[in-house]
């Protein structure tokens, strides 16, 4: 049986593509440095008594394409349905895939422009790797995706304040863009990150 799609929603990243032509570039490239990064924080999200050796937390391929089209035609051809409206999404496998723009903005959050749009592009990021983790319901995904910016953040060496604003920053972008199936209120979250975490959530370990 096929594994659903996990397309992650979020308009505002649409605007910007990456330039070229499909035929003079691959389709896509891996960066090996934000699969690295997003294992480290799902790691680091861990309460220190319940954190498990990076070894077990399965590998993940992060595929970033090459342009607006090539993304499309990769979904489109797999799903048969329209990604005008998709950023990102996990499919099953080792691999997540993303818009260029997206893979570029979480390179700028690394490099310390943290904005609305960066955390956004870094939440995006983590919230495929706990699909391919094994969390499946969208919205505790997403809740955990955000709550771990701050942790990643703070890995970065940015100080908690910041670290925390940079948070908040991801999950006000998912309140004011993403589909209610995606939405999970900060206090809710929260209180729910304190009780639980991601690992509790996962249907399987791979």
């Amino acid at each position: 049986m096929a594994r659903p799609v996990r397309p992650l929603v979020l308009a505002l990243l649409l605007a910007a593509a990456i330039a070229g032509p499909a035929s003079a570039q691959p389709a896509f490239t891996y960066d090996g440095e934000l699969g690295s990064l997003a294992r480290t924080t799902l790691r680091q999200a861990l309460p220190a008594e319940t954190r498990i050796p990076r070894v077990e937390i399965p590998g993940v391929g992060v595929r970033c394409y090459a342009t607006r089209e090539s993304f499309e035609r990769s979904f489109e051809r797999r799903f048969g349905i329209s990604a005008r409206r998709v950023v990102a999404y996990y499919a099953g496998g080792r691999d997540v895939h993303l818009r260029g723009v997206t893979c570029e903005n979480v390179r700028l959050f690394v490099l310390g422009r943290r904005t609305a749009l960066t955390s956004a592009a870094f939440a995006i990021l983590l919230h495929e790797v706990l699909h391919r983790q094994g969390l499946r319901n969208e919205r505790l995904t997403t809740c955990f995706a955000n709550e771990a910016v701050r942790w990643g953040a703070e890995w970065l060496g940015v100080e908690r304040e910041r670290a925390l604003r940079a948070r908040n920053h991801a999950f006000e972008y998912t309140k004011r863009f993403s589909p209610p199936s995606y939405v999970m209120g900060r206090p809710t979250c929260l209180a729910l990150a304190r009780r639980t975490t991601w690992l509790d959530h996962a249907w399987t370990r791979r």
